[in-house]
């Protein structure tokens, strides 16, 4: 070690007295410190100009600890993909050139020991080089209100084993060549290959496993947010003992003869050990994680996590289908395989590593295709088919035709999108992808459907039919799909877990198991309807209730049995901008806590309104009976310029005027949704009821912040799966300006110019020694 040590010493001497290694240094203070302090001034300013003029600010939405490196962060790695190269190029060619590695050759030390101390010398030096990041981050956590020093340590972590990674190969680069330009040009090639090896085969299986393991780019990534896992540790240690090995066996072999093929199998055996040590170390069973965050952001959130654990030591299938003909099908692709398991599933594979992944590839239209006929005259789909697999560069043996997938699955329902099939225990279900920026299924879909497997029982909706209501299965601008059954509605029910089915009354009676929704009758109800309703809510039945203004003897007969009538006439506020019965509802305090919808979550601890849009509504008049508890969920307290309009409304004509004479009512406060709840039955019943329908409609974005938080109440928050993580603390600076500007010059000019100082007189010192 006392050799290895005293070599290390010589190779940093050696650094530090080469004008190359101090350029390094001093551009990596510059530029750090400029990506870093240029956003520091930014963000202070900012924050100085909303402290100044607005007491209400909160802060950033997003954790300054991320905020203000991300960019640093990212300019660095590119700075190291440049700078390295220079700084290894002469380590060893160096040595080659000058002829002194045959006179280490010829003494006592171990050509081990040379390999180990000069990238023991490198390894020092980046641990030198990376102190201006080290300072920064400590700047930032005195400079933000309780900084995330954990996820700073991890990212320092991160960009260190890339710099010796990258030490390691230029190392190894450096010992194949006498001219040390040759070799940083050959480390930079490599460094280049590495990085994009996870592009080009990729619809090989042997070559896409063997790239995605030694694909560098994005191995920083899980570091820089937070999330250390020993996968991709292992793969730092791997790529370093291999390159570190093959310099260690080329200098070996220039003081050794034989056959060639004997040194190159020693080559391929290190290369194959670190491969499969590479393979087990990224098998599912074997991953550590360890999630430094604060809020755990990296990590699937608990009440996910739980809904996982039913699976137990079970193993769960998952079929990926994908067509050929759909745009989606390309996500399915053997080429994007990889990016599919871990962006997908690898956070899921943590809790439960038992998946057992498989993939169909066919190609189909749907039924009622027109479009292709178009787009491809006097072709068949088997000749498109087949064109299209050849510019894939995919063999045609993987895809089935449509009748052989037809045979095996229907996929009609799904639009023959890609989609995914979990199957666990006999069960199946679809997990299905979205026509969004995201695509893949989100953590509430995925336990969604992981929950129709492993539970016994599947909550239901039953929505009224027969009097023209609301449909959960119809697209239309009015209807309720988007919210119940559209399969490609990423906050439909269906897709969290929750199914929805149509329940005429006067042929069936409501299932005393549900929800049972009456949403928007057009026509009266008959007698016998209207009591079966009452039965069910007597006998304790959850229920909601969606009304529209002019219709409220539609509804009245069933509310007033529960304490509770639909006023006459719609609630207007004329204003210059919109008609006056589109009004903005608050959504009261006591339903910001009826469930965890992101926005009610989010500002329920602040004095911030939550506005739902009515595009036309009643107004609810409520007395507390028959043991009900009765609160306001939506109502209007600013009724300034606002009415009840009894007279006859037209919406788009003249502004309405308040005429008392008519029988226009002014109130203090118009209600617009309320929920009842009363224990009977052992239980506690609950009901909603708003004078509204319009707001939950496809057209108006089911609900917009209101979203499905009704459905959750009514389902006693057991469904959906709500996955919101922390609001960050760390969203302001302790600094003002003044402070950031000072900092700056710190970073940009005085630790850069002390760096210049020190290394020309060290240069000039060592000149003239």
């Amino acid at each position: 070690m006392r050799i290895i040590f005293k070599i290390a010493k010589a190779e940093l001497r050696n650094l530090f007295y080469s004008p190359v290694a101090w350029v390094i240094v001093v551009a990596f203070l510059i530029l750090a410190g400029m990506q870093f302090s240029d956003l520091l001034v930014n963000v202070a300013s900012q924050q100085q100009f909303y402290q100044d003029n607005s007491k209400e600010w909160k802060g950033f939405d997003r954790p300054l600890s991320m905020l203000l490196y991300d960019g640093a962060y990212r300019y660095l790695l590119e700075n190291l993909f440049l700078f390295i190269p220079l700084l290894t190029m002469g380590v060893i060619s160096r040595e080659i050139q000058g002829g002194t590695i045959r006179l280490l050759g010829s003494s006592p030390v171990r050509t081990r020991d040379i390999v180990l101390g000069k990238y023991l010398g490198l390894v020092i030096y980046n641990m030198i080089l990376l102190l201006p990041v080290a300072f920064l981050m400590i700047a930032g956590y005195f400079s933000i209100v309780q900084a995330e020093y954990k996820v700073f340590m991890s990212a320092l972590l991160g960009i260190f084993l890339l710099s010796c990674t990258y030490s390691a190969i230029g190392l190894y680069v450096s010992s194949l060549t006498n001219y040390q330009v040759v070799a940083a040009l050959c480390t930079f090639l490599l460094f280049i290959v590495l990085a994009n090896m996870s592009i080009f085969w990729q619809q090989h299986d042997f070559f896409r496993d063997l790239s995605w393991f030694l694909n560098i780019a994005g191995r920083v990534d899980s570091f820089l947010g937070g999330l250390i896992t020993t996968n991709n540790l292992a793969y730092f240690f791997l790529i370093i003992f291999l390159f570190v090995g093959f310099t260690f066996l080329r200098l070996h072999n220039r003081q050794e003869s034989g056959k060639w093929y004997f040194f190159f199998a020693r080559y391929i055996a290190l290369l194959v050990v670190v491969l499969a040590l590479g393979y087990l170390t990224s098998k599912p069973h074997f991953i550590g994680y360890m999630d430094v965050t604060r809020g755990k952001v990296n990590t699937i959130h608990p009440a996910i996590q739980k809904v996982v654990e039913e699976l137990g030591d079970g193993p769960l299938k998952v079929t990926f289908y994908s067509n050929l003909m759909h745009p989606t099908g390309v996500n399915g692709f053997p080429s994007a395989r990889n990016q599919y398991l871990w962006g997908v599933w690898g956070k899921y594979q943590r809790f439960h590593p038992n998946i057992d992944f498989g993939y169909v590839y066919y190609y189909d239209l749907m039924d009622d295709d027109t479009m292709f006929r178009k787009t491809y005259p006097n072709k068949t789909l088997e000749e498109v088919a087949k064109k299209f697999i050849r510019l894939n560069g995919l063999p045609k043996s993987i895809f089935k035709t449509p009748a052989e997938i037809r045979k095996m699955i229907n996929l009609q329902d799904e639009g023959l999108r890609a989609v995914m099939q979990l199957e666990y225990k006999g069960k199946k279900t679809f997990l299905r992808t979205f026509e969004d920026f995201k695509f893949w299924p989100d953590q509430d879909q995925v336990a969604g459907a992981i929950s129709m497997l492993t539970r016994d029982s599947i909550p239901q909706l039953y929505f009224s039919t027969g009097h023209y209501e609301r449909s959960p299965f119809k697209s239309g601008e009015r209807e309720y799909s988007g919210q119940a059954m559209l399969k490609l509605s990423r906050g439909a029910l269906l897709n969290l877990g929750v199914k929805s089915d149509t329940l005429n009354l006067g042929k069936s009676s409501i299932p005393s198991k549900g929800i049972f929704v009456l949403a928007d009758p057009k026509s009266a109800l008959s007698p016998d309807e209207q009591e079966k309703i009452t039965q069910y809510l007597n006998s304790g039945g959850d229920a909601i209730f969606y009304a529209e203004p002019g219709k409220q003897l539609m509804l009245n007969p069933v509310l007033r049995t529960i304490g509770v009538e639909l006023e006459d006439g719609i609630i207007v506020k004329p204003n210059k901008n919109e008609m006056a019965h589109m009004v903005l509802p608050e959504v009261t305090d006591t339903a910001k806590y009826m469930a965890d919808e992101e926005v009610l979550w989010k500002f329920r601890y602040e004095k911030v309104p939550i506005q739902i849009y009515f595009p036309g509504t009643a107004s609810i008049r409520y007395e507390e009976a028959n043991g009900f508890r009765i609160e306001p969920i939506f109502e209007m307290t600013d009724t300034t310029g606002t009415w009840r309009e009894r007279g006859q409304f037209v919406p788009d004509s003249a502004a309405p005027v308040y005429s008392p004479t008519e029988g226009d009512v002014k109130e203090k406060k118009y209600v617009t949704g309320i929920k009842l709840t009363r224990q009977i039955n052992n239980r506690e019943q609950r009901i909603i009821v708003t004078a509204e329908s319009d707001f939950m409609s496809l057209i108006r974005g089911s609900g917009a912040a209101w979203k499905n938080a009704a459905y959750s109440w009514l389902l006693r928050n057991e469904y959906p799966f709500y996955f919101n993580y922390p609001s960050p603390v760390d969203q302001l600076l302790t600094i003002r300006r003044k402070t950031s500007e000072k900092i700056r010059w710190v970073f940009v000019y005085i630790l850069p110019g002390i760096a210049i100082a020190a290394g020309t007189i060290l240069l000039i010192r060592r000149k003239r020694k």
